[in-house]
């Protein structure tokens, strides 16, 4: 007989005894990434979403690794731009008047400039100093005026194009602005151009030294970073319940403890991989992108998006770190056993105490950084650790606080008893689901506080405009005031016009000012009092100069101010000056509003300014482009201006308009990954419960139950979510602003929005799964591997 061939032994993942042991790691790497990529369609659709929200997160943290080279490349352009009037020897000075415009609500900067001999500077980003009927336009406002959309802006620039302002002229590509040569007759003695010897400047002065302010961007920082490594952490576990089965099933062929710690590892680095691979995709294509898009007045050229070798080399690191070590700390409690998974027994409770323990560090850290010195860097790094650990401490509550919550919950309709019993079996993935939007809740509400207090300290106007729609002032000089009337006249928008005349007074002791001479029709309009000619007015919110009783004497101003003022004549403030309460009437900058008829008889000087008020015509479409097409034939003398406030800002609120708008700008990109995460979670979700799903559908359950029963398990925590973040977001921003000694200021109405924008984003995402739940509930789903 012949023996039967010796069947060979299968080999144990477990064996790693000697030396050929210590190698067996390479191994388990490869079959964890055999087992994320070489699985089949289900294994590919885990693969795809993990790579999809790593993917989203690495997008957006290589864009604000890139912040920091934008805001100095656009610091050094804007610095490159400011002018010098330091007389430099064998320099000819650059004749430079400022003379910008607005087209449709938008600024258009414009500078007219001359040259005054062969060494006049240039203007950073131009080829050579404009002649008196030439223009260089940047690229932006050459497209603007070659489109039909600039159709209406092109009269105000008849003059020919010499070429483009380069990049190193402009703030943006999408900046609107223009050099000019300064027409012949346009400068006069009462608009003498600056001097210019050179440009550039050595400190733009935007300096950060308010504490409110650091604080502000130290928060903002830290409220957009780390919701993005939370959806790193989350993203990385997609699909938890189908790995812990393959890993049970690989225990019970042998592979041990540690090799089904590895080979996790190894199947959390795959998606990682992929994501880093998308994200730098999707970066590139942000950097080709960006150049053409303008964000609250924000625009970045391409060569500006760049990120630090440091910074790069630190994503690269984190992505995987994060990936990895969440999956790695969600095995903790899953004991992958030969004949299953531990976890699909009855939920252990989870602990609490090392959960508040976070948030009572951070707290701790917060309120010991009142004591460091804000110019001490260590001050910066209790901020942002004290911070960051509260909010981490939303995700890392909301599993136990939803766990807590629905545990006693008993009786209610179908759709409600399905969700609180699958929330009552496994609160962790429900909640990983919305602790993303919930962290950027939290986020969002200490922002917006904080700017909110911080606007108060500052004192920052707001932005509005008080003035009534349609009424605007011409102002020009006395000279062509009849000639702008006239084309004011012939521009066919206007509904009516009231000329007013200002006039400069002087008072015995010594006093100087200046009142309006004006029409009742105009001070009727302004203010909406009564008005009978011979009425004299106060304006009660500029300071009062002038005492009822009081002598003056109009007088004509030096042009030069090196000679005293001529003398005219005389006049009494009469003793019944009528308030005038309005604010609209403040702007005409005058502490006394005088009718004609109150200063019948009194001497007055030429006038050196002419200014009418101009109501539009609201039945023409885009009238006030044509009032400034009317009057743009004197662009250095003739002027268009809202009688609302010109809004001056001092150095410390122009930093925090900046850092204001930067963090909007990244508030919307977090929210966005925050709703594209959030849709990816959800999905896998569905995807995950395919088979219960198919099962309860086939058993008669309909499936609008199932559907409400989907909406429900993301409600509950969702409502969970939004009380804990807009708690941790408050507390947060009360404890930085007790830190700066800034009193807190509740928005709540913005704390509001942005709860309300949080459960919406959650509803439309929900939404987005139907069609996915849907499918799930087919037989063929019930089928298994």
């Amino acid at each position: 007989m012949t023996a039967p061939p010796r069947q060979r032994a299968a080999p144990v993942l477990g064996r790693a005894a000697g030396p050929a042991g210590r190698f067996r790691w390479p191994h388990d790497l490869v079959l964890g990434v055999r087992l994320a990529v070489g699985g089949g369609r289900t294994s590919w659709a885990r693969l795809v979403l993990g790579t999809i929200g790593v993917g989203m997160a690495a997008t957006v943290l290589l864009v604000a690794a890139s912040l920091g080279h934008i805001l100095s490349d656009q610091d050094a352009r804007t610095a490159a731009r400011q002018t010098d009037s330091a007389v430099v020897p064998g320099v000819a000075p650059l004749d430079y008047n400022f003379g910008g415009t607005q087209f449709r609500g938008t600024e258009i900067d414009g500078w007219y400039v001359r040259a005054t001999g062969p060494t006049s500077p240039l203007p950073p980003g131009v080829a050579r100093v404009p002649g008196p009927n030439e223009v260089v336009l940047s690229p932006a406002l050459a497209r603007l005026l070659g489109s039909p959309a600039g159709a209406l802006l092109r009269p105000r620039f008849p003059q020919r194009v010499i070429g483009e302002i380069s990049e190193a002229g402009l703030g943006g590509p999408q900046d609107l602005s223009y050099y000019a040569g300064i027409p012949t007759g346009e400068v006069t003695e009462r608009n003498q151009p600056q001097l210019v010897y050179s440009f550039g400047a050595h400190d733009s002065g935007d300096t950060l030294a308010n504490s409110a302010i650091l604080a502000l961007i130290v928060v903002g920082v830290v409220a957009l970073l780390v919701p993005i490594l939370i959806m790193i952490s989350v993203s990385s576990r997609i699909a938890g319940a189908a790995r812990d089965r393959r890993l049970a099933a690989l225990r019970l062929v042998g592979a041990g403890a540690r090799q089904v710690r590895r080979i996790a590892a190894a199947e959390a680095l795959a998606p990682a991989a992929t994501g880093l691979v998308l994200g730098f995709a999707l970066y590139l294509v942000f950097r080709q992108v960006a150049p053409r898009v303008r964000l609250f007045d924000v625009s970045v050229f391409t060569d500006d998006v760049v990120v630090a070798w440091p910074l790069l080399v630190l994503i690269v690191l984190v992505v995987p770190v994060l990936a990895v070590g969440s999956s790695l700390v969600a095995l903790r409690r899953t004991v992958i056993e030969p004949l299953g998974v531990v976890r699909g027994g009855r939920p252990v409770r989870r602990r609490w105490w090392w959960r508040v323990a976070l948030a009572v560090i951070g707290v701790g850290l917060l309120v010991g950084a009142a004591w460091v010195p804000i110019d001490n860097i260590f001050w910066v790094g209790l901020v942002a650790a004290g911070a960051s650990l509260l909010l981490i401490g939303v995700p890392v509550l909301l599993p136990f606080l939803l766990e807590r919550g629905v545990s006693a919950i008993r009786g209610g309709a179908p759709s409600w008893q399905l969700a609180i019993r699958r929330l009552q079996l496994d609160s962790g993935t429900p909640a990983r689901v919305v602790g993303g939007v919930a962290v950027v809740l939290a986020g969002a509400i200490a922002l917006q506080t904080i700017v909110a207090a911080t606007a108060v300290r500052l004192a920052v106007p707001p932005t509005a405009q008080n003035a009534d729609a349609g009424v605007y002032f011409v102002v020009t000089d006395g000279q062509l005031g009849s000639q702008v009337d006239n084309a004011i006249r012939k521009a066919g928008v206007t509904r009516a016009t009231y000329p007013t005349t200002s006039v400069a007074v002087t008072t015995a002791n010594g006093g100087f000012g200046d009142l309006t001479i004006l029409s009742c029709a105009a001070i009727e309009h302004l203010s909406q009092v009564g008005c009978q000619d011979g009425d004299v007015f106060s304006q009660s919110d500029v300071e009062p100069v002038f005492a009822q009783g009081a002598k003056l004497t109009t007088v004509l101003e030096s042009d030069t101010g090196q000679t005293l003022p001529k003398a005219f004549g005389s006049w009494t403030v009469p003793a019944r000056v009528r308030p005038l309460t309005s604010t609209s009437g403040t702007y005409l900058g005058s502490q006394l509003l005088v009718t004609p008829r109150a200063i019948t008889g009194v001497r007055l000087p030429p006038p050196v300014e002419s200014r009418t008020l101009v109501q539009l015509d609201p039945n023409q479409p885009d009238a006030i482009e044509h009032l400034r097409n009317a009057v743009a034939g004197h662009p250095l003398r003739t002027f268009v201006e809202n009688v609302a406030p010109v809004i001056e800002l001092d150095t410390e609120q122009k930093a925090f308009v900046n850092v204001r708008t930067g963090l909007l700008i990244g508030s919307l990109f977090t929210l966005a990954l925050a709703g594209v995460s959030l849709l990816v979670l959800a999905l896998e979700q569905v995807r995950e419960r395919r088979r219960p799903l198919a099962m309860l559908s086939a058993s008669g359950v309909p499936r609008a139950v199932l559907a409400r029963s989907l909406l429900w398990q993301i409600a509950v925590p969702v409502g969970i979510g939004v009380v804990a973040a807009t708690a941790t977001g408050i507390a947060l921003a009360a404890l930085v602003l007790r830190i700066t000694r800034t009193h807190v200021v509740l928005a709540w109405a913005d704390v509001g929005v942005f709860a309300v924008a949080a459960v919406v984003l959650v509803l439309l995402v929900t939404a987005s799964t139907l069609p996915a739940l849907r499918s799930a509930m087919r037989l063929a789903a019930m089928r298994t591997e």
